[in-house]
């Protein structure tokens, strides 16, 4: 878009700032017309799940309920507290909502990329660490209990559970060889459009991983603790109302819709699948933008399938499992991307694996020998750690069911 604005005869510099300023509008508005939509998606589905008949009188199906409710929201009082620190009260939802806005500077829709960042990976863990800090600084500005609570409750959580979503990325970047998403989503083109990391063990287990600990940085149930109103009102978002209450409702749906996004980025294939290559040109383009949007989607309505039917775990479950259970597996699932490298490409480097089972694979020849022992290896490794982990954790839970109460009181389960 620069490109073209400068060939209109626009100075170098003011094409790149009118091009970002398009492009941050489109995403604004891009973001808050899919924020509407999914409001609407998810509490419709959600009706069906709980027999209910959901947004019904608003247009027809209820689609224009969002609008209405945008219209209410955006209009009522923006209030706030007298003893809260206004300027960082203010400035709260809008960290939060830039920090969401950047990552989607480098995400690739299909096969249309915004920018080739040859560390988009790192750009986008950065973004993401900058919800934690909007986080407290609501809770801190609002100088509210229930909202200092909620906003230590989700630092508490999102860098907790930045851990084991960080280290699940490992994996895909040492298969890569790249930190570019462009090169990641290329990479899983092979077997006609099919080659996605998601159907290797490596993948899989690292696509669960990422995916779960997502679900608490986007504080989706059963990880919605920084804003349990049963037990703190709203938490963080305690004291906000009006306009910007809307802005961190905004923020929270754009960010879990990045997450199915980044997912299906990194797993999925991104706009890989049948036909695209086939087809070509803008037909192709239009055909992996397809693709690419129904992985994202299909991403989102398991965030929903498990909000209508898992319970809300509480802060000790909350932590144990992205501690005792999460990151154990991710440990395992690096090494055993290691592994999956080592079989698949090393070949001067350790003379014997070419000797044994032949030359490494190539962009023109698989190696099949090479990919079904990586495969074995992988799945053994993976499979036994789960398995071995989930034994441990059910052990533990068992032990603490048959202790008494004095016992937990003198800390001897």
């Amino acid at each position: 878009m620069a490109d073209a604005l400068t060939q209109l005869g626009f100075a170098s510099w003011l094409s790149v700032l009118i091009a970002s300023i398009i492009k941050v509008t489109l995403i604004l508005v891009g973001g808050s017309v899919g924020m509407m939509f999914l409001t609407w998606y998810e509490r419709r589905a959600i009706s069906y799940m709980q027999d209910r008949r959901g947004p019904n009188r608003v247009g027809p199906q209820g689609l224009l309920q969002p609008i209405s409710e945008a219209i209410k929201t955006m209009t009522k009082e923006d209030a706030t507290p007298r003893e809260a620190d206004r300027i960082v009260h203010f400035l709260a939802p809008v960290v939060m909502l830039g920090a969401t806005v950047l990552s989607f500077a480098v995400i690739p829709w299909g096969r249309m990329f915004p920018v080739d960042l040859n560390a988009a990976v790192l750009f986008v863990i950065a973004t993401g660490g900058l919800h934690s800090i909007g986080m407290m600084m609501a809770g801190w500005g609002s100088n509210n209990k229930f909202a200092l609570l909620g906003g230590m409750r989700g630092v508490a959580q999102l860098i907790s559970y930045e851990i084991p979503q960080v280290m699940a990325i490992i994996p895909v970047v040492l298969m890569t060889g790249s930190m570019s998403l462009q090169k990641i989503v290329e990479a899983q083109n092979d077997f006609a459009g099919l080659g996605w990391y998601v159907f290797s063990p490596v993948g899989l287990l690292g696509f669960a991983l990422f995916f779960t600990a997502s679900l608490a940085e986007g504080e989706r149930t059963p990880f919605d603790i920084p804003e349990a109103d049963s037990e703190i009102i709203a938490g963080y978002m305690t004291e906000y109302s009006g306009m910007k209450f809307a802005v961190f409702y905004l923020s929270n749906y754009m960010s879990n819709l990045a997450v199915c996004f980044i997912t299906a980025t990194l797993y999925l294939g991104g706009g890989n699948g049948p036909g695209v290559d086939a087809l070509g040109g803008f037909a192709g383009g239009l055909l992996s933008l397809i693709y690419f949007l129904l992985k994202s989607f299909a991403l989102f309505f398991i965030m929903v399938l498990i909000r209508a039917t898992v319970p809300r775990l509480r802060v000790d479950q909350l932590m144990g499992f992205a501690w005792k259970f999460l990151l154990p597996l991710v440990l395992v699932n690096i090494l055993s991307a290691s592994f999956w490298v080592a079989l698949l490409r090393w070949d001067q480097q350790w003379p014997k694996l070419t000797e044994w089972f032949g030359a490494p694979s190539t962009a023109d020849a698989t190696n099949w020998g090479r990919l079904a022992i990586a495969v074995g290896l992988t799945l053994l490794i993976n499979a036994g750690a789960v398995a071995l982990i989930m034994r441990l954790t059910n052990r533990n839970v068992q032990k603490h069911l048959y202790t008494t109460d004095e016992e937990l009181a003198l800390g001897l389960s």
